[in-house]
C-alpha cells in the first residue's frame, strides 16, 4: 500500500519545523564546537532582513535576477556562468593541493589523488573528454587545489577536451594566479582555454599576475568570496579591475565548514542557519557591491553567486543529467532533477547517480564510453510510494504540486531566509 503523506499543516508551522530540522542538522555537523559559533539573534536578523529587502528592491529595478532569484546580477554573466546556470557544467578537480593559505577555503588541500569529478576519478584525459561528450556538457572547468601546481597535467586535460569536443564546450580554469607566467598563459591559450578565473583574495587583491592574462585568454574573470571586512577595499578594486580589462566579477557567499571553522570563528563572524551554516554579512556585502557597481556605472559586470544557488541549482543539474539517461516511459524528470513515477495510488520519487562501479543495491544501466571506459547509472528511490488524493494528483498533473512534495518537483525560489 502507498505510504500516506503527512497531514497538511499551517505554512508558518511547516517553515518553523523545517528550520528546526536544519538547526539540528548544523548542530550535529559541528558537535561540541557548535556552541562556539555566534549566531544572529532576533534583532540582528530583523535588521539584516530589512536591509536585504531594501537592497533587493533597488536591485529589482536596476539588475537582472536569474535562477529562481538566487543569482544577481545576470545581465552580464561570463560564458562559464551561463553554462553553469543552464545545468551544462562539469567541474574537474585536477589536483587536491594548493600553495595558497586562504583563511576562507572550505576544504583541506592535502589530496594527492587523481583528477576527479562528481566522485568519478579520471586518470586518462581521453576518458574524461569522452565522458564530457557522452553526457553533453556545454562547459568544463579545471579546478583544484591549484591547477597551475600541475601545469602539464592541467594542459593535457584541456587539450583532450578541446580535441574531442571542439568549440561546443567552453573551457575555463580557476587559479590564485601566483604561478602564472606569460609563457604558461600562452600555453593555456594554445590548449584551448576560453576563460581564466582568478581568486584575488589569495593575493590580497593584487592584479599583477592577472594582467598577464588580459589580451591573452579571451575571458578574464575574478571570482572571490565576499569578505565583509574587505568591502571598501573591494569597491576600490572593482574600479581597478575594470581599468585592467577584467571582463567579469563573481562574488560568492562565504560558508562555514569543519575545515575553515577555526579561521572563521577567530574573526568573530556572525553566522546564520540554513542547509549549511553561512556568514550573514557576506551576503549583504555582496549585494551592496553589486549595487555599488551599478550606481557608479563601473564597466564590470558583478554577479552574486549565493549559497542557495549552488545548493539548489548545481545539485539539481547533476541529478537531472543523470536522470535523463535512465528516464523510462512512465517517468518524468522534475524541475529539481528527480524522477517522478506515478502509480494508481500515489507517486514515487527517485534520483539517478553516475558511478564508477555498480552498487548492486538498486537498478542500474551500463554506459560504455567511446574509449572503452564503463560507467553505471544507478536509480535510487528517495521516497516510498506516497499516497495522493484525487485533488493532489490533479494539482500535481496541472503543474502545481502539493506543498508536501514540492521540493521533489521544483527548485525553491529566492534567497535563503535569515534565521
Amino acid at each position: 500500500m502507498p505510504a500516506s503523506l503527512p497531514p497538511p499543516c499551517d505554512q508558518s508551522a511547516a517553515i518553523e519545523r523545517i528550520q528546526l530540522m536544519l538547526i539540528e542538522s548544523n548542530r550535529r555537523e559541528y558537535g561540541l564546537r557548535y556552541d562556539q559559533l555566534i549566531f544572529a539573534g532576533p534583532e540582528r536578523i530583523a535588521a539584516a532582513t530589512a536591509e536585504r529587502s531594501l537592497l533587493l528592491q533597488w536591485l529589482g529595478q536596476h539588475a537582472s535576477f536569474g535562477c529562481a532569484g538566487t543569482k544577481v546580477d545576470c545581465s552580464g554573466l561570463s560564458p562559464g556562468c551561463r553554462s553553469c546556470g543552464e545545468g551544462g557544467w562539469s567541474c574537474l578537480f585536477i589536483n587536491g593541493r594548493c600553495n595558497g593559505h586562504c583563511f576562507y577555503c572550505p576544504t583541506a588541500q592535502e589530496d594527492d589523488g587523481p583528477p576527479v569529478t562528481n566522485g568519478l576519478a579520471f586518470t586518462d584525459p581521453r576518458d574524461y573528454a569522452a565522458y564530457v561528450a557522452a553526457l553533453g556538457f556545454s562547459g568544463v572547468s579545471i579546478s583544484g587545489g591549484e591547477p597551475l601546481m600541475t601545469p602539464d597535467l592541467t594542459l593535457s586535460y584541456l587539450r583532450a577536451v578541446r580535441e574531442r569536443c571542439g568549440d561546443q564546450v567552453h573551457l575555463w580554469l580557476y587559479t590564485n594566479g601566483t604561478l602564472l607566467t606569460a609563457d604558461l598563459c600562452s600555453r593555456l591559450k594554445d590548449a584551448g582555454l576560453d576563460e581564466i578565473r582568478f581568486d584575488l583574495g589569495a593575493v590580497r587583491y593584487n592584479l599583477k599576475k592577472l594582467r598577464l592574462a588580459v589580451g591573452c585568454i579571451p575571458t578574464v574573470t575574478v571570482e572571490i568570496p565576499a569578505v565583509p571586512e574587505d568591502e571598501e577595499l573591494l569597491k576600490l578594486k572593482m574600479v581597478e579591475m575594470a581599468e585592467a580589462g577584467v571582463n567579469h566579477l563573481n562574488l560568492h557567499q562565504m560558508r562555514l565548514t569543519p575545515y575553515n571553522f577555526g579561521p572563521l570563528t577567530e574573526r568573530g563572524y556572525t553566522f546564520i542557519h540554513g542547509e549549511k551554516v553561512t556568514l550573514l554579512d557576506s551576503e549583504l556585502c555582496a549585494l551592496r557591491a553589486v549595487r555599488f557597481g551599478l550606481e557608479q556605472g563601473i564597466p564590470l559586470p558583478v554577479n552574486y553567486c549565493s549559497f542557495p544557488y549552488k545548493r539548489r541549482f548545481q545539485q539539481a543539474a547533476a541529478r537531472r543529467r543523470a536522470a535523463l539517461t535512465v528516464c523510462g516511459p512512465g517517468d518524468t524528470v522534475t524541475g529539481s532533477g528527480y524522477l517522478r513515477t506515478l502509480s494508481a495510488g500515489g507517486v514515487i520519487y527517485s534520483e539517478a547517480a553516475i558511478l564508477a562501479t555498480p552498487g548492486y543495491r538498486h537498478p542500474f544501466e551500463k554506459i560504455v564510453l567511446e574509449t572503452g571506459r564503463s560507467l553505471y547509472m544507478e536509480r535510487r528511490p528517495v521516497t516510498p510510494e506516497l499516497e495522493l488524493s484525487a485533488a493532489e494528483r490533479s494539482s500535481l498533473e496541472s503543474g502545481l504540486p502539493p506543498v508536501r512534495i514540492a521540493r521533489f518537483e521544483r527548485i525553491e525560489i529566492g534567497l535563503a531566509e535569515y534565521f
